[in-house]
């Protein structure tokens, strides 16, 4: 892409040749076709000399200054296509504003190296155009999605309250048949489907701070192990009764990192309760931390439980994705809890996966040790 600066130089040079070539036409018409006419002096000659020469120099600078004119247009308007190609979101930036403000190195780095400017507007064009239509295409993409989301919102939220209030209409009927037994029974299920409401609410408020940019995280130092342990402890009672045994391993035995205690927090409690539902006959669940080089972190969330079938491990993250077909599933999982882990750690500028084998489903996740604090 050439630069103002080669236009401008360019310019003084075309400058300086149309002075010497004009003088030069100037000179052969003056004193070599008209010396030789009748009554011609060089008293006459000299003034007509400079008349000419002024005239073919103002004639050649005008054509001048529209050429290098237009050079400068097309160079800004390819500058303003680049950064529609590269930044869609700052292509509504004022005409007034210099857009010679990108880095230098990045315009000869990205920019199309055609000699013929008609051709890199050409290049910028189509490029423009592409990304177009694909943000076109992920914007259809967004709008099906939404739609897909609000149908299986109401779906989940939709079975739940049929049920709460067909077991509470039994019960509140004046004159029920049904005796205490049953109207216990009925509370019970009307209870238990209402925590399955309250956790599909929940899970669904923390997802749609995720897809919001103004959640800031609260960037602390803390132990890795001590967090391990807080999770585990909350299911400790459960993992008794379900004759499973917690377990944690770190390398080095003491990790101490940066990030969001709470937030990371909920994704190894959405985990372990993943692993709960899903894990059905597993021995054991453990939580493993180990410093990688290049200043990471690796985590794992293991159970041996059934493996996770292959043609789902490229999805298991995205929003109200099931293994299961039916989505009437009787783990009571909403959905999200996956979506919301992928969430948390993309906030982290972190990663994470799923390994899934016969004889363990391990998620792993690798975070920086430390982190930006926002202000």
């Amino acid at each position: 892409m050439v630069k103002k600066s080669t236009i401008l130089a360019q310019t003084v040079l075309s400058l300086i040749l149309a002075t010497l070539t004009s003088a030069g036409l100037a000179w052969v018409l003056v004193f070599d076709l008209l010396q030789d006419k009748m009554n011609w002096s060089a008293r006459q000659s000299w003034p007509f000399f400079y008349i000419v020469w002024l005239l073919l120099l103002a004639i050649w600078l005008i054509h001048l200054w529209r050429r290098s004119r237009e050079r400068l247009l097309l160079l800004n308007l390819a500058k303003r296509l680049y950064t529609l190609a590269n930044h869609p979101d700052l292509g509504h930036k004022s005409n007034g504003h210099d857009e010679s403000d990108l880095p230098e190195n990045q315009e000869q780095r990205q920019l199309p190296t055609y000699s013929n400017q008609a051709r890199q507007l050409t290049a910028l064009v189509d490029r423009v155009v592409a990304e177009f239509n694909l943000a076109h295409e992920e914007q259809l993409a967004v709008e099906k999605s939404k739609d897909e989301m609000m149908t299986n919102i109401s779906h989940d939220l939709r079975t739940p309250l049929t049920a709460i209030i067909g077991y509470l209409g039994l019960v509140v009927t004046p004159n029920s048949p049904l005796s205490e037994e049953d109207q216990a029974k009925y509370l019970k299920t009307a209870y238990y489907k209402s925590n399955q409401m309250k956790t599909l609410v929940e899970d669904l408020f923390e997802f749609a701070k995720l897809q919001t940019t103004q959640v800031s995280l609260n960037i602390t130092d803390f132990s890795l192990g001590d967090l391990f342990d807080q999770v585990l402890a909350n299911y400790a009672m459960e993992a008794e009764n379900r004759h499973l045994r917690f377990a944690t391993n770190l390398d080095p035995s003491v990790i101490v990192m940066a990030g969001d205690s709470d937030k990371l927090a909920r994704v190894l409690i959405n985990l372990v309760e993943n692993a709960l539902k899903y894990g059905q006959g597993a021995s054991f669940i453990k939580l493993t931390g180990q410093v990688r080089e290049a200043g990471l972190v690796e985590i794992r969330v293991i159970n041996d439980g059934p493996a996770i079938p292959a043609r789902s491990a490229n999805h298991i993250f995205e929003r109200f994705y099931r293994v299961e077909e039916s989505r009437n599933s009787k783990t009571g999982g909403t959905g999200l809890g996956l979506a919301i882990v992928k969430g948390i750690i993309d906030q982290h500028n972190g990663q994470v996966k799923v390994e899934s084998d016969e004889t363990a489903t391990a998620f792993v996740m690798t975070l920086p040790l430390k982190q930006v604090k926002e202000e």
